[in-house]
């Protein structure tokens, strides 16, 4: 309960910050700085953007079309109707506050979430690109792009902008269509404050903390940082006073607000960058680092995986060529049989058996055609006794597992016990849970124990590939039970 609790407010915590940015702006912009105003634009625009919420919540419940038709009804259709709704009321039109700055913020802030919760988490494959895109340096850029373009939307609100202060944090978009290269002559001066903002950013991440805080140690940081404090602060301060917009004596643009490149506010201004700006970028170099590591280790168990893969191929390839060598001394005429038999076996190990998953239906057809297979050698000398589950072919499994319980019972049971004998086999489906069962006969004369010494290639490949591709997932038994050796592997599986 917790844990729905906990994603749930992780799933609507990109809404609520879209929420909570626009009813800043709308109280920052009304300059009427009273709780009651504050509580009242919060509380209406909580009550508007309720459809974002509940869009944005089953969208992320839902699936395919359906979370297709919810998000759009909740974030298109509804601003629609509202908008629709301004123009034919009078009354509701003066009480809205949701406007397009609004919507596109709700818009934004969903996307965002579900191109995180997707494929933020890909580092490998087609869409590496996507990681590139929602890594901490795009996202420090992105953001500073936001607030250049906003910042020179408010300038270009306001008539002299540097002279009548404060501002209303308020952007026309039809003003900036209309007035696009003032707009400009705004946005690229704030733009240049935000190029120096992030070199701040990456100068720390780059320089300071990976290479001289994660190689050297502590000291060497601090060090490094205060140089660069006392060398980047005052030069750049007197560039950005070249800006137009700071041909003004009474207020500039940077952090002392005056003309001064070496005014001591110039410099505590650069050490607060670097001071709030290291958690940040530690907490992400953290996750990047454990990211790695993980996918090392998916990658060193995939490549042990196709390892004991390739063991099986062999193993199998030997004990059945050592069967047809044998009919072929006894010139029976079921070795074309087999050999046909033996083909559609390695073709199935060759290019089905080297796939991480494949179907259990599929898996299922090796077996009956590996029974066939047996069937030509102990004809009359061993009955079979077979039941196989429904629907496999809705399930998958990794391939090649359960060929290593059915080798081991005619290896260290059939192959040695008195004929005639019998073999039973019983593959059944609980919803996603499937039960390999089989018991075959045991050799007394051997202590009733199977050749470990023989046997050591498949079961202890099995268990290996259990462990690391079902961890607690599975469970396998494998004991005596009078005059048979009964074998139980039960496995959840993942669907097709």
């Amino acid at each position: 309960m917790v844990v729905n609790l906990r994603n749930n407010s992780l799933a609507l915590l990109p809404i609520f910050a879209a929420l909570l940015l626009e009813a800043s702006i709308r109280f920052v912009s009304y300059q009427q700085p009273q709780a009651g105003v504050y509580l009242a634009i919060h509380a209406q625009l909580l009550l508007e953007m309720l459809p974002f919420f509940v869009g944005h919540y089953l969208a992320w419940k839902l699936t395919g079309k359906q979370a297709l038709l919810v998000w759009t009804a909740g974030f298109i259709g509804y601003p629609l109707l509202s908008n629709i709704l301004a123009h034919t009321n009078s009354a509701y039109g003066q009480w809205q506050l949701l406007e397009i700055q609004g919507v596109l913020l709700g818009i934004g802030a969903s996307v965002l979430w579900f191109i995180h919760h997707f494929y933020g988490r890909v580092k490998q494959g087609p869409r590496r690109w996507l990681s590139h895109l929602l890594s901490l340096d795009t996202m420090v850029a992105l953001c500073l792009f936001i607030w250049s373009f906003t910042m020179a939307g408010v300038f270009l609100y306001t008539k002299d902008p540097m002279v009548n202060q404060p501002l209303q944090m308020i952007i026309d978009l039809g003003q900036v269509a209309s007035e696009l290269p003032l707009f400009m002559h705004y946005f690229w001066q704030f733009s240049l404050m935000a190029l120096v903002l992030f070199g701040v950013y990456g100068f720390n991440r780059y320089v300071l903390i990976r290479h001289l805080l994660a190689v050297h140690g502590l000291l060497p940081f601090l060090a490094g940082g205060l140089v660069f404090i006392l060398l980047f602060s005052a030069p750049v301060s007197a560039l950005l006073l070249l800006m137009p917009l700071n041909n003004i004596v009474e207020f500039t643009l940077i952090a002392s607000e005056n003309h001064n490149p070496f005014d001591p506010f110039n410099y505590q201004f650069t050490f607060w960058l670097l001071v709030f700006s290291t958690p940040i970028i530690l907490a992400f170099e953290r996750k990047s680092q454990d990211a790695r590591l993980a996918d090392i280790a998916r990658r060193q168990t995939r490549t042990e995986l196709q390892l004991l893969q390739q063991q099986v191929n062999p193993h199998f390839l030997f004990n059945t060529l050592n069967n047809l060598y044998a009919l072929c001394l006894e010139r029976s005429p079921q070795a074309p049989d087999m050999v046909e038999k033996l083909a559609g076996l390695l073709r199935y190990t060759v290019y089905q058996g080297q796939k991480e998953q494949v179907s259990l239906a599929d898996d299922i057809h090796y077996l009956q055609d590996y029974l066939a297979l047996q069937s030509l050698r102990f004809t009359g000398d061993c009955q079979f006794h077979c039941a196989w589950p429904e629907h496999p072919e809705r399930w998958q499994l990794p391939p090649l597992l359960l060929i290593i319980l059915l080798e081991n019972a005619f290896k260290h049971g059939i192959e040695k016990a008195a004929k005639p004998c019998e073999l039973k086999l019983t593959l059944t489906l609980n919803n996603n849970l499937l039960i390999f069962e089989c018991e075959n006969p045991v050799v007394q004369d051997e202590h009733s124990q199977p050749d470990k010494g023989n046997s050591g290639l498949g079961l202890e490949n099995l268990q290996r590939r259990l462990s690391l591709q079902f961890a607690n997932r599975h469970e396998l038994i494998s004991e005596q039970r009078g005059a048979t050796w009964y074998t139980r592997l039960q496995m959840e599986l993942a669907p097709c």
